[in-house]
């Protein structure tokens, strides 16, 4: 009865870490923008999580979390409007390393118009601001008349910034395009900021499941069966 119960209960160990694994997608971020960012995670309608922020484009930040599945990554910005402005980063989900970059087409952007208001920490007046601008740009009511696409600039290397190598070579530099502009990351100039940035980490995101793990808890499970019968 007691190797029944040991195996019971460490099946429905297994089994419930693994489902957190299947729900939860383990991400680095190694992210950088001139001028400064916040970056927070969420639900499409809702900022609900703060992450970390910074506000000088010379260092490279890493963050580590466990982003829930069919949520969203949002990185909010805002330049100095001198010289030259973009937003460049790199995302690993690091259940299958997978990777994917600032200038990715699945991103989203929205232009606030609301410069010198963007919510860097994690207060409530900072959330509410975030969420906010969150419902206009769902609703379509602001600068950018809602989610539009990033337009990319220079590739990781170039002037004024050079190479952040703590970022691969294959990223580039993005930004919100207010004008027209075919690269928005240079001269200075305010693009109707500050901008949000979105990405969907949905359920079709390839995330390997823990196969093994579930499978044994399983056995374990039908080892205690077993057990009880013979006794």
């Amino acid at each position: 009865m007691k190797i029944a119960k040991i195996a019971s209960a460490f099946a429905g160990l297994v089994l419930g870490a693994s489902a957190f694994q299947a729900n939860a997608l383990p991400f680095e971020v190694d992210i950088t923008v001139d001028n400064s960012y916040a970056l927070y995670y969420g639900t499409e309608t809702t900022a609900t999580n703060f992450v970390g922020s910074n506000g000088d484009w010379t260092n490279t930040e890493s963050y580590t979390f466990d982003l829930p599945k069919d949520h969203f990554i949002y990185v909010v910005t805002q330049s100095d409007l001198a010289v030259a402005q973009g937003f460049l980063a790199q995302f690993t989900n690091l259940s299958n390393n997978s990777r994917f970059y600032s200038q990715d087409s699945q991103w989203q952007v929205t232009a606030t118009g609301h410069y010198g208001f963007a919510p860097y920490d994690n207060t409530p007046t900072s959330f509410a601001e975030l969420n906010a601008q969150l419902a206009l740009a769902n609703a379509g009511t602001n600068p950018s008349a809602g989610w539009v696409g990033t337009t990319a600039g220079n590739a990781n290397g170039a002037s004024p910034w050079g190479t952040r190598p703590e970022i691969d070579a294959a990223a580039r530099w993005v930004w919100y395009s207010s004008n027209g502009d075919l690269n928005p990351t240079e001269p200075g100039f305010d693009h109707d900021e500050y901008l949000i940035f979105r990405i969907a980490v949905n359920s079709s995101t390839e995330v390997p499941e823990p196969a093994n793990l579930a499978l044994l808890g399983l056995g374990l499970l039908g080892l205690g069966f077993a057990r009880k019968r013979k006794v």
